[in-house]
């Protein structure tokens, strides 16, 4: 039968707390590569005359129904032409109304702009 010591049972919590520790750094990493419409407009990523809860409702749209189905790609990943033809393919798999894939397009392309 094994014993087990005070050693083991310390590296056992060091490697459990360092394995909770690169989650949240992950997740915390991750929420800060998808900036909110409000940072965007805030930072001046705004196309002249563009819709503040346009592009609310394109973040929305990004996390709530392209999270569903895989990954969050961050937005500087890609140009705005990029995103163009994603959204344009996308849109349809995900059943978007052509007003939500505008606002997803307004949304991506602003984020991509402001990150690089």
């Amino acid at each position: 039968m094994k014993r087990w010591n005070g050693t083991r049972i310390a590296g056992m919590l060091l490697v459990a707390v360092l394995c909770i520790a690169a989650g949240i750094a992950g997740c915390a990493a991750g929420k800060a590569a998808i900036p909110t419409a409000d940072e965007l407009y805030a930072g001046g990523a705004l196309p002249m005359g563009a819709d503040l809860d346009a592009l609310r409702r394109g973040r929305a749209i990004f996390v709530t129904e392209c999270a569903a189905c895989h990954r969050l790609f961050p937005p500087n990943e890609y140009s705005p032409e990029q995103w163009r033809g994603i959204v344009k393919r996308m849109s349809r798999r995900a059943s978007l109304s052509e007003d939500q894939a505008a606002d997803l397009l307004l949304y991506l392309s602003a984020a991509s702009r402001a990150g690089k």
